[in-house]
């Protein structure tokens, strides 16, 4: 139920227009595992037991990064499972990574940025930036795409603008 009170927040990916319930009866799921399961789950993705993965209908997160995120992680364990849950389940309504990483030092990281092992100067976030709301409501939607799905990536505004 913590991933349906993230997914649901009023400033994630609602904004865009989307309602996420529990339903038994859907194909779409998103499961906490062990390191071995995720791999097994993401396959032919290759998480090394360590990362999560959005792997058509399943978004697998990663129990061991669940429970204590990444050395390099900059604010709350909170606010690193709100990263993965949001991050993951942006790539099962269809979003990729941004054609670039966060342009400037020290700025906010775009939600849809891989930020999982390495910031790279940038700060942390769990939300999605306002242009990646409104990159969601254009629907570049395959929902739930396999992995070698090479949909529409998004850059960063010119404005650089969160």
């Amino acid at each position: 139920m913590a991933a349906l009170a993230i997914l649901n927040s009023p400033t994630g990916w609602t904004r865009s227009g989307f309602e996420f319930v529990a339903d038994a009866n859907s194909q779409l799921i998103v499961i906490l595992a062990e390191g071995p399961d995720v791999d097994e789950l993401c396959l032919p993705l290759d998480t090394g037991g360590t990362v999560n993965c959005q792997n058509g209908p399943v978004v697998a997160l990663n129990a061991d990064r669940w429970r204590s995120a990444f050395a390099g992680w900059d604010a709350t364990l909170a606010d690193y499972r709100t990263y993965v849950v949001n991050h993951e389940v942006g790539h099962l309504i269809g979003l990729r990574h941004p054609t670039e990483r966060c342009p400037t030092a020290e700025r906010i990281s775009a939600l849809m940025e891989p930020q999982t092992t390495n910031l790279r100067g940038c700060v942390g976030n769990g939300m999605p930036l306002d242009w990646e709301v409104d990159w969601a409501n254009n629907r570049p939607v395959v929902i739930g795409p396999d992995p070698d799905w090479d949909g529409p990536r998004p850059d960063w505004p010119s404005e650089a603008g969160e």
